[in-house]
């Protein structure tokens, strides 16, 4: 298993960006797969209204972001990888919205570029990228994320976390988008979820597949 290397995996997405057109890779289709399964039921959960300002972490090339503008008063999208960032720029400016932006930054320094604490942020959503982080990262990146979020406020994470064995399913690793330990390190959903109900979040889980689930997290 690797290390974390925050700088391995915005190369990665990077590279990963440079191979894809601008078409909306979470836009899901007749067959939708596991994934984009989470990052739908993720949106969905976020219940935005037009007086949310949400806060999208790992946002990549920004399709979750765009959509929660046309609903959101204000949307901000980080992301460590520079080049996804750029794709999302592109898109809202094709489609026009003023009230989304886009910027560098990370689970463990989110306002890299951005005073995040100018704005009041409702609703955190983070889809398959917290992932990314070894436990004790994550614990303290939840921390720092909560402390962003205005009560009452709303943090939902669409991501692989075990609810049983991985191991058990391993012919389906790549189906989940999970590559073994090479850039992920799942956490287990009983880990998370403790996670968050430390830092004072009254939590709910979907589970959509063994691998992979959905995390409500209500902090009043």
């Amino acid at each position: 298993m690797s290390k974390y290397d925050r700088k391995r995996i915005a190369r990665l997405f990077d590279n990963m960006t440079d191979t894809k057109s601008t078409k909306g890779e979470q836009t899901a289709g007749s067959d939708e797969d596991i994934p984009r399964v989470a990052s739908r039921v993720a949106f969905e959960q976020l219940e935005l209204t037009g007086e949310d300002v949400l806060l999208d972490v790992g946002t990549g090339t920004g399709d979750m972001a765009i959509a929660a503008a046309r609903t959101c008063r204000q949307v901000i999208g980080i992301d460590v990888s520079k080049r996804s960032l750029e794709q999302a720029r592109i898109k809202a400016e094709q489609e026009n919205l003023d009230n989304v932006i886009f910027v560098y930054g990370a689970f463990e320094e989110p306002c890299a570029e951005l005073d995040l604490t100018l704005y009041c942020i409702t609703k955190i959503l983070a889809v398959y990228s917290l992932h990314h982080l070894p436990d004790q990262l994550k614990k303290e990146s939840l921390i720092t994320l909560s402390n962003l979020l205005h009560r009452p406020g709303r943090m939902v994470i669409g991501d692989i976390m075990f609810f049983e064995d991985p191991d058990k399913f391993r012919e389906e690793f790549d189906k989940m988008h999970y590559d073994a330990g090479y850039t992920d390190f799942p956490s287990s959903v009983e880990y998370l979820t403790e996670c968050l109900e430390q830092v004072g979040a009254k939590v709910h889980v979907k589970q959509i597949h063994p691998l992979v689930g959905v995390i409500i997290a209500d902090f009043a």
